[in-house]
């Protein structure tokens, strides 16, 4: 009975439904993109070489062909404009023109740039259009419409002013975005090549990965201008080398650049073949430890990790890689295979920045930071050749505070010192000064090759004095023609008669270096007295009073004409670090040393000259900025002075 009455109140009281309420105000936009453009210019952002050829070129893509899986965007190396058309929606996916309000930007992957105006836009009826200015983009990546603040930069701790919107009451976080542009993977050059005119990567704070495993798709293939042999080619990753913080990774397949394609380069004398000497395609892989199972001439699949810059090398650090294959898993013989199809670059006066005359900071090789020569060459292998080790080291530390200031140019007087404005109450000007006349030869250094102690002790670097500018016939640096000068002679019909050519005038103090054809006999000044020079054979000499021009004479007259090339020396320096891979050479030796082994150690590396290949890495605090380091004791090797051996354990470069 209970139960009927029961059942009889629920039919009295009957059943309805209630919808629920919708939420109001905007719930999403529509986003169409109707231009893709270089940052700053109504040009079309390119599209990868094949895409292209196959639409007739690159003004013949339609705009909703660019982007997509078979016509990807080429990888920018300057921000990117984006053109697009907003339309708000309300729950439904109706348009919402009441809808009024600014509405901000962003893309992913990634980063805004640029004023602020380029950060939002204003909608009204609920349409609107803008332009979204972004950099660091790659892969796959769209363009983010949202009813939140704009992304603004700060300074100092404060917002940047600048053309922002008047906020509204309430914000609604809507989102919508544009449809999905795919541009090309990224490689080594992508993170390495300089952009917006600076030389540190575009892509700091950016989590990378370079390569494709083959479980992840077909081989990821390069996408180079036509007539780039590598055009094509599959990406290939090799590992030049080991040390106790992680390996070195080089693109071998990458892509020619261009000196004249990368904004913000000083170039002060071209190559001869119009491309960088490197392709930004080398990459320190920070592992925190010794990467257990790697070794050099080993290839990888893919990197991966989280790009930053270290004292302005650029590097991945939180690694992880995928290895494909094992080089040390094959007999001996090929253990150094792909080693070989990838020979280190040598560093000469032309990729340290000579230009076509002496300049001041001409003695710290690539000291400009405009300098992409040598960023080219950033953790690839690379080459000195004739290098001399100091032959003082000087410790400038005088408050024992295990420290050093660096120190800068200031081009305009001529002069080095602070980086910024001196003070002359600095307790450091002392330590400074020391450290600028010994690293420079300079001051109470002056004409003597110099390192500084406690910058050896500390980091282990010191600075070697690279092969001087001079005629490559006779084992000098011939790569900036335009220092070298030439000088000719014939043979006088009367036999009594000697002719002598002579060259232009040099500096006094200034230290020259000269060869012959021919046997030769050569003085300094009018009235120097003749030395007689073997043909090919470089002479250096130090100009003091009276002296300046240099002239010279055939030997003998059955030779017939004398020619001769003399260059000023600028005595360029780079660092290089020895302490990891050959421990027991002695840099910081004395020639009067009590244990006479090590006096004579010390007098052979004096004497010798040496050939380095090593990773070139970048420190923006050392003086110079460029450190070469060999990975093992194979990788010098000596030219011993006249009657002498070379350093232990250091191997000669030509069998006796």
């Amino acid at each position: 009975m209970k139960r009927l009455l029961f059942l009889s109140a629920l039919a009295t009281a009957g059943c309805y439904t209630q919808e629920t309420p919708q939420p109001d105000g905007v719930a999403s936009f529509r986003v169409n993109l109707t231009g893709i453009y270089i940052g700053g210019t109504r040009t079309p952002l390119p599209v990868v070489n094949e895409c292209a050829t196959a639409h007739g070129g690159q003004n013949q893509v339609p705009l909703e062909v660019r982007g997509t899986a078979d016509c990807r965007l080429a990888l920018p190396r300057t921000p990117v404009d984006f053109d697009v058309e907003i339309l708000a929606l309300d729950a439904k996916g109706q348009p919402m023109e009441s809808f009024n309000g600014p509405v901000s930007f962003r893309t992913v992957p990634g980063n805004l740039m640029g004023e602020y105006r380029y950060r939002w836009t204003q909608l009204t009826n609920g349409r609107g259009t803008g332009t979204v200015r972004s950099g660091q983009l790659y892969g796959d990546s769209h363009v983010w419409v949202q009813d939140e603040p704009p992304q603004v930069d700060y300074a100092d701790g404060q917002v940047i002013p600048g053309e922002l919107p008047q906020e509204p009451a309430t914000r609604t976080n809507a989102t919508g975005l544009s449809r999905l542009m795919k541009f090309e993977e990224p490689t080594i050059s992508t993170v390495q090549v300089p952009q917006n005119s600076d030389q540190l990567t575009a892509y700091a704070g950016t989590y990378m990965r370079i390569g494709r495993n083959p479980e992840a798709g077909p081989p990821l293939l390069q996408n180079c201008p036509e007539g780039d042999p590598n055009d094509k080619q599959p990406v290939t990753l090799l590992v030049t080398g080991t040390d106790p913080g992680g390996f070195f990774v080089t693109d071998m397949t990458a892509c020619r650049v261009g000196e004249t394609s990368v904004p913000g380069a000083n170039i002060q004398t071209g190559e001869p073949d119009g491309y960088y000497p490197g392709r930004f395609n080398s990459l320190y892989i920070y592992n925190y430890s010794f990467p257990e199972g790697l070794d050099p001439g080993d290839l990888l699949w893919s990197v991966s990790g989280s790009v930053q810059e270290f004292t302005a090398t650029t590097q991945l650090t939180f690694p992880a890689w995928t290895t494909r294959e094992r080089v040390r898993l094959l007999p001996q013989s090929e253990w150094d295979k792909y080693l070989k199809l990838n020979p280190p670059v040598e560093i000469n006066g032309r990729l340290c920045g000579y230009s076509g005359s002496l300049y001041m900071t001409d003695p710290l090789c690539g000291y400009s930071y405009g300098n992409y020569k040598m960023e080219s060459l950033e953790s690839s292998l690379v080459k000195l050749s004739r290098v001399k080790f100091p032959r003082v080291f000087h410790n400038c530390d005088a408050n024992g505070n295990g420290t050093v200031p660096f120190f800068c140019p200031n081009t305009r007087a001529g002069t080095w010192g602070s980086c910024g404005t001196d003070n002359p109450n600095d307790p450091d000007i002392a330590e400074r000064q020391c450290n600028i006349d010994c690293t420079m030869g300079i001051g109470q250094f002056a004409g003597v090759h110099c390192a500084e102690r406690n910058t050896y002790n500390g980091f282990g670097q010191f600075v070697v004095e690279m092969n001087p500018t001079g005629a490559a016939a006779a084992g000098l640096d011939e790569s900036v023609p335009g220092r070298i000068q030439t000088f000719t002679t014939t043979v006088n019909a009367d036999p009594t008669v000697v002719n002598w050519a002579q060259s232009d005038t040099f500096s006094r103090d200034q230290r020259v270096n000269v060869s012959c054809d021919k046997a030769a006999n050569v003085r300094f000044g009018a009235n120097g007295t003749p030395v007689a020079l073997a043909a090919q054979t470089p002479l250096q000499h130090t100009m003091a009073a009276g002296e300046g021009i240099v002239y010279a004479s055939v030997q003998n007259r059955e030779d017939g004409t004398l020619t001769c090339k003399v260059a000023a020396d600028a005595r360029t320096r780079i660092n290089l670090v020895t302490k990891d891979a050959i421990p027991d050479l002695v840099p910081d030796c004395r020639e009067d040393d009590p244990n006479a082994e090590a006096a004579q150690q010390c007098r052979n590396l004096h004497a010798a000259t040496f050939d380095v290949v090593g990773h070139l890495r970048q420190v923006s605090a050392a003086r110079p900025r460029w450190n070469v380091l060999p990975r093992d004791v194979d990788d010098i090797c000596c030219y011993p002075g006249p009657g002498m051996e070379c350093p232990k354990p250091i191997r000669p470069c030509v069998n006796p």
